[in-house]
């Protein structure tokens, strides 16, 4: 068969059946009361259920199922899926106990590593690295860790990035049509089932994420995904060579805030596991995205990178094209950003400073010391209200805009309620929350 349709039908059973059963999983959440509080690093308002990526999991491997007996009849490699399997299930109970109970982050970072160790006893090692204009080097003894620090900075970079809808989950379907695309330009039949079936699963999921009857991955889906997207491009690398740009392409974003979120800890003498509300998309949110705006910005920055890596490694010049226009769109939305932010005092470089994690100084010059995300938001929302107020029509005049009365010294954005909208400081997560 084809791997054009392999892929097609791959992607399709996995939406279908994802599909169908986020709502059920939803419902579980609340039964089970594995739900996400509201809280200062959050922008939702009411629980939410976090057992998406339960409902992924179960949604990627019964498709394989279903395809391998009905559809393709063809055997698929449960040898390895197997493990895959036993690993995913204990990522997703430890995800799972943080989501229900909160487990502080270094007990969950040892839950990870003994997980990480049982793969690589059963062979799951990255034994060679592929790397551009070098060739392949044999890693020998240094597999291990070098193995170690892969799956580990594969789950806990997309648990961090895990903060706004639809973020983590863009992410990673984009990683997957990456796997997709190169699997079907190397003839792999496995490597492009699962990353369309993954693909699929999770696109489904997105859709639920941004609807008003929201779910989210949960600890236990986005550590999951990170241990999945892991485990196929490790795979694949090793079996065809894959160079290691194109590997990490589509994890700039949450490997940039990884790395930034340890240095920022370290510059602040607390310890790394401690949460805060300073990754890369909450300080898009203090510099005045909204939420979707910021997700779109990270989104179009991880497709421009993708596109160059698959330029270079497919030898496709052209594709320089679209991934230069998805930098060129991001970059737009930076500086009509910026032109707002400059009647303010703000100069470009500070900006860009900021949100790429290397000064936090932003923060005095905005007067957005001790508030936190949350309050951003809501403030965020109340000047679009009041940016809505402006345009309607007064009643009895003539008159296309509304005026908006204020006290003597009232800034006009705010809310006039008559309540005290004092900052007040934020609230503790769970412990182990990141």
């Amino acid at each position: 068969m084809d791997l054009g349709v392999v892929a097609v039908l791959g992607f399709a059973a996995a939406f279908l059946m994802s599909w169908l059963v986020q709502p059920h999983f939803r419902n579980l959440g609340f039964l089970t009361d594995i739900v996400d509080q509201p809280g200062y690093r959050r922008p939702h308002r009411e629980p939410v259920p976090r057992t998406g990526g339960m409902a992924i999991f179960i949604s990627f491997f019964c498709a394989l199922f279903f395809l391998e007996n009905v559809i393709l009849h063809t055997e698929l490699p449960w040898s390895w899926l197997g493990i895959l399997i036993g690993a995913g299930l204990a990522i997703l109970a430890l995800g799972v106990g943080d989501d229900r109970f909160g487990i502080h982050a270094e007990k969950k970072l040892y839950g990870q590593i003994i997980i990480i160790l049982v793969l690589m006893v059963f062979g799951q090692r990255m034994d060679t690295v592929s790397l551009p204009g070098l060739g392949d080097f044999s890693l020998g003894g240094w597999a291990w860790p070098f193995t170690m620090f892969w799956y580990l900075g594969f789950i806990n970079s997309m648990n961090l990035i895990d903060g706004l809808d639809g973020l983590a989950s863009g992410i990673s379907i984009l990683a997957a049509l990456t796997l997709v695309v190169v699997s079907l330009a190397l003839g792999e039949l496995y490597s492009t089932l699962f990353a369309a079936t993954l693909c699929g699963a999770t696109l489904a999921f997105l859709y639920w994420n941004i609807s008003s009857r929201k779910i989210f991955l949960g600890d236990s889906g986005s550590m999951w995904m990170g241990l999945m997207l892991a485990s196929l491009m490790l795979n694949l690398s090793q079996r065809v060579g894959l160079s290691l740009p194109v590997l990490l392409a589509p994890m700039i974003v949450p490997i940039w805030d990884t790395g930034t979120t340890i240095l920022r800890r370290y510059r602040r003498r607390t310890s790394i596991f401690l949460a805060d509300d300073f990754h890369l998309h909450h300080r898009l949110l203090r510099l005045g995205f909204s939420p979707r705006g910021a997700v779109m910005h990270l989104l179009l920055v991880t497709a421009g990178t993708i596109l160059f890596a698959l330029s270079d490694y497919l030898d496709q010049a052209w594709l320089g094209l679209p991934a230069l226009g998805a930098w060129m769109l991001a970059a737009q939305l930076g500086a009509m950003r910026h032109l707002q932010n400059r009647q303010r005092g703000l100069d470009l470089f500070s900006e860009l400073s900021y949100a790429l994690g290397f000064d936090d100084r932003l923060d005095i010059m905005t007067d957005q010391v001790g508030r936190n995300v949350a309050d951003i938001i809501d403030l965020q929302a109340e000047r679009q209200k009041a940016g809505y107020a402006t345009e309607l029509p007064r009643e009895g005049t003539t008159d296309s805009r509304t005026m908006v009365h204020q006290l003597p010294g009232a800034d006009p954005l705010e809310p006039d309620d008559g309540k005290d909208h004092a900052v007040h400081p934020p609230a503790e997560d769970p412990p182990g929350r990141r």
